[in-house]
Order: C-alpha cells, then sequence, then structure tokens
C-alpha cells in the first residue's frame, strides 16, 4: 500500500474520498462527511486493484483508495496549547487489514512534527461519529477518553429571510478569520460593536462560524436579531446555512433551533 501526504487535494482525489465515503455511509448509517478544502493535513492510503474488492464494474484504476484522514491543528486560548483532531474512514472490506492503524501512526508523526516545529504541546483527538458500530469498536480498543460532542445544525433558506431587516447595524470588516474565502461581519449598536460572525462560502453550503455577543448584550434579543440579519445576507445564494456548536452550549443551540436549524450530525471528541 502507499500512503499520501497532502494539503492540497486534485479533482481525482476529492472525487476518489467522496466514493469511499458514500461506499461507507452504505455499509454503516454514518452521518460524517469529509471536508475537502485546502489546508487541512490529507492522508491517502492506495492499495491495489486486487484488494479492494467492493469496486463497483464500472470503476478501474491501477490504484484505487482503500482509506484516507484529514487533520486539522487549532489553536487553543494558551499560547503553547494546539488541539489536533483526527478523523479516519476505511474502506468496507479493507478493514482489518491494518489501514487505520497505518494511517493513525503517520497522523501521530505530524502531530509530532507540529510541536517540534511550533514549540508547543499538542492534544490528539479523534472526531468521530457515534453512528459508526465499527469506529466505536477502534475506539474502545484504543481506550480513548471521552471528551465532549459537537452537533452539524442546517438551515435551509426560507422566503422570509430576503425581507428580513436587523435592529444592528452589520457590516463586512476587512480582517477576515485565517480560513480562504471567508467574511467577517461585525453587528453595531449605536455605532458600539456588540457582535461578529463568519461566513465560509463553498458549492454545497455556507458555514457560519465565530458568531458571539458581547456579554453584556446578551439575554436581549440582539443575537437573535444578528443572526437573522446574517441569514438574509445568505439568501440570495440560495445555499443552506450550516454551524456547529458544542453539545454543552445549550443557549446556542436552543438561539439556532428558534431560527430554523435542524442537527444534521452529532460529533463526538475523544482525547487520545
Amino acid at each position: 500500500m502507499k500512503l499520501i501526504h497532502t494539503a492540497v487535494l486534485s479533482e481525482p482525489q476529492k472525487k476518489e474520498i467522496l466514493a469511499l465515503t458514500e461506499a461507507c455511509k452504505e455499509a454503516e448509517p454514518v452521518t460524517l462527511s469529509a471536508p475537502l478544502e485546502d489546508g487541512l493535513d490529507y492522508l491517502l492510503l492506495y492499495g491495489e486493484p486486487s484488494e479492494l474488492n467492493d469496486i463497483s464494474d464500472g470503476e478501474s484504476s491501477s490504484s484505487r483508495l482503500a482509506g484516507f484522514s484529514f487533520l486539522l491543528f487549532t489553536p487553543q486560548d494558551e499560547a503553547d496549547a494546539v488541539t489536533c483532531e483526527f478523523t479516519a474512514f476505511v474502506r468496507p472490506s479493507m478493514r482489518r487489514r491494518g489501514c487505520f492503524s497505518r494511517m493513525l501512526d503517520a497522523a501521530l508523526g505530524l502531530a509530532d512534527a507540529y510541536e517540534q516545529e511550533n514549540g508547543c504541546t499538542v492534544d490528539f483527538c479523534f472526531l468521530t461519529d457515534e453512528h459508526s458500530p465499527a469506529a466505536r469498536a477502534v475506539l474502545e480498543k484504543l481506550e480513548v477518553e471521552y471528551w465532549y460532542s459537537e452537533y452539524k445544525m442546517v438551515r435551509a433558506p426560507q422566503a422570509a429571510d430576503r425581507h428580513y431587516k436587523a435592529s444592528v447595524q452589520i457590516t463586512e470588516e476587512t480582517n477576515a478569520p485565517g480560513a480562504e474565502g471567508a467574511r467577517l461581519f461585525s453587528a453595531r449598536l449605536d455605532g458600539q460593536v456588540i457582535g461578529t460572525c463568519a461566513l465560509l462560502p463553498s458549492a454545497s453550503e455556507i458555514y457560519l462560524f465565530a458568531f458571539q455577543i458581547a456579554q453584556a448584550y446578551q439575554s436581549q434579543g440582539h443575537g437573535k436579531d444578528f443572526l437573522r440579519g446574517m441569514l438574509a445576507l445568505t439568501a440570495e445564494s440560495g445555499l443552506p446555512v450550516s454551524v456547529q456548536v458544542s453539545g454543552l452550549n445549550y443557549i446556542a443551540r436552543n438561539l439556532y433551533k428558534k431560527t430554523g436549524f435542524r442537527t444534521a450530525e452529532s460529533l463526538s471528541y475523544y482525547i487520545y
């Protein structure tokens, strides 16, 4: 087998990842999807065609994707603390053949290299879908520690969004977040910035993140007003809007529910 590490996926690689993800979803009730954005660390594990016995007759290649994983390094509030999120998919017919172990070893090597290069401590954690029996079995074998759960919530565009007029003044800022293509907005009340929110569009959805309201202005309806104003900005695209929220953040989850968001994926984090 051949393992490739890359931060930029080619179009053929994206298609292979999507096909493998669908094969996993057909085998188990998995809802977790794979991101295809540049900037993450991807590990692509290829096997020979003779090893991959669940490839459809219409597919042929000298080498096929047996599994893939991706890592996201996220700095925390402490200057020397970083979280490395690791997620892996293995083709159903290739499980119990060491594919996951090989990708995990490579991922741990990348985490060690990140620590050395940046002089920080990396907390390595698994991001998984609780609907996958195979993933649960692996986590039990590794004896990992449960950390917390997070939910992906999605809201389809609504006709009323286009006509909503927010009470707060929403202004696009120039200092956008680090994610390529992201747009940062602020909410002002009487000239005072009371909140911020960012949007990251893709071909299939708009990801809304970094949504916050200053503590002094919370529980006064400004959060819902700001959020509805942001949904009005996305209305012309016709795309659904997605958010990710911690299972412990009951206030945020309730706000999203009240504005029409519904849970699409349940994700759990485990410390290694």
